[in-house]
């Protein structure tokens, strides 16, 4: 087996999404985001345990991103949180998931296509709030039900938006859209008596914007243990579940003025030793890190030096701290008193954790334990 791996612990996810799901009120449901393979934590593991926890949907980007889930046995509903193109329609059927609809959703082809398959689709009326990415102005919703209705093989199954600034410090935008769903929200009740889901509270709504809980929770990032932003609380003390190991391949001794990597844009300045590790961009770890990161090795915090190659890394070793091959290094996570965490990559790298998470490619093997 590859010597480097993602390791994810499945009793914190676990214990994540149950300390989610108790800080809800009893009348709301709740909605787990497992798009983007799950975070790169793996989606159809989390989508379980988020199941067995209570969950009673699920939301991904796409139709494809249904797929598997479905052929794990996962029955619950399955949103997409993304505008469907008619090319896909016959994946909606086929995974039995409720795509997000709006002006730009061809619904004539959609539901020629449900009439195809003799089945009727339960749809998701994506609606903007104020971040103008997809949906349907709140003040149209009434319309655009009874537009959706007018097709035999299409139902509404309910409305949701998405919170631009929740995990700004300054909540008066997301107070704004709260205000503008709230609104759609009584309307659409003195209209309807339907048990329509409205869902607009995500992470860092959830945690931080108290209003924004409608009839669903949609958590995302808090799943997996992290915080959308240095701005939202951890309230619910939920922790990391992700860690990322490798081990040292190469050790050699350099002396003072040897250049190191691509580019020679590191120079050693006295005798250095110097180990490599298997990792690279390839697998997801952010060539940005190039003479900037760190790894730990024994315990200890050794630079990232020269760039970060497609498939290797090399570190300069602390003086008086030996290594061979064959040791453990620790990429994110802990090792003896010392830690890496997402959150410090990412801010070395000028991102944020979601991009670490998601940018971790297939050929890192996923250890679940």
């Amino acid at each position: 087996m590859r010597p480097t791996h993602l390791e994810i612990d499945t009793a914190i996810i676990r214990e994540n999404l149950r300390r989610i799901k108790d800080s809800l009120p009893e009348w709301s449901t709740s909605t787990a985001v497992i798009k983007a393979n799950g975070y790169g934590h793996g989606s159809v593991m989390v989508g379980r345990i988020a199941v067995e926890e209570g969950y009673e949907s699920l939301a991904v980007a796409f139709p494809e991103e249904a797929l598997p889930l479905r052929a794990a046995g996962i029955t619950v509903p399955i949103y997409l949180l993304g505008i469907t193109l008619p090319q896909s329609f016959d994946l909606v059927i086929e995974g039995n998931s409720r795509p997000a609809i709006c002006e730009s959703t061809d619904l004539e082809a959609l539901e020629a296509c449900a009439a195809r398959h003799d089945v009727i689709v339960e749809c998701a009326i994506a609606v903007d709030t104020g971040m103008h990415r997809i949906g349907i102005r709140p003040q149209d919703a009434m319309e655009f039900i009874e537009k959706v209705e007018s097709y035999p093989h299409l139902r509404v199954d309910g409305f949701f938006s998405h919170m631009a600034s929740a995990d700004a410090a300054d909540k008066t935008e997301a107070h704004a859209q709260t205000a503008a769903f709230r609104d759609m929200v009584t309307t659409i009740r003195k209209h309807r008596s339907d048990p329509f889901r409205f869902s607009l509270a995500n992470s860092a709504g959830l945690l931080a914007v108290k209003d924004s809980l409608f009839t669903d929770a949609r958590p995302g990032i808090i799943q997996y243990g992290i915080m959308p932003s240095l701005d939202v609380p951890n309230r619910l003390g939920l922790k990391p579940a992700l860690s990322f190991y490798s081990k040292v391949v190469h050790v050699q001794h350099l002396g003072a003025g040897e250049k190191i990597g691509y580019g020679g844009t590191y120079t050693t300045d006295r005798p250095m030793t110097i180990a490599t590790i298997p990792v690279g961009y390839a697998d997801g770890f952010p060539r940005s890190l190039s003479n900037r990161g760190s790894v730990l090795i024994h315990g200890k915090r050794c630079p990232i030096v020269g760039r970060v190659c497609m498939d290797q890394l090399m570190v300069a070793m602390p003086d008086g701290v030996g290594v061979a091959p064959g040791d453990e290094v620790v990429l994110i996570g802990t090792q003896g008193q010392e830690s890496i965490t997402v959150l410090e990559l990412a801010t070395l790298t000028g991102t944020i954790p979601y991009e670490i998470f998601t940018g971790f490619s297939e050929r890192v093997p996923r250890i679940y334990i």
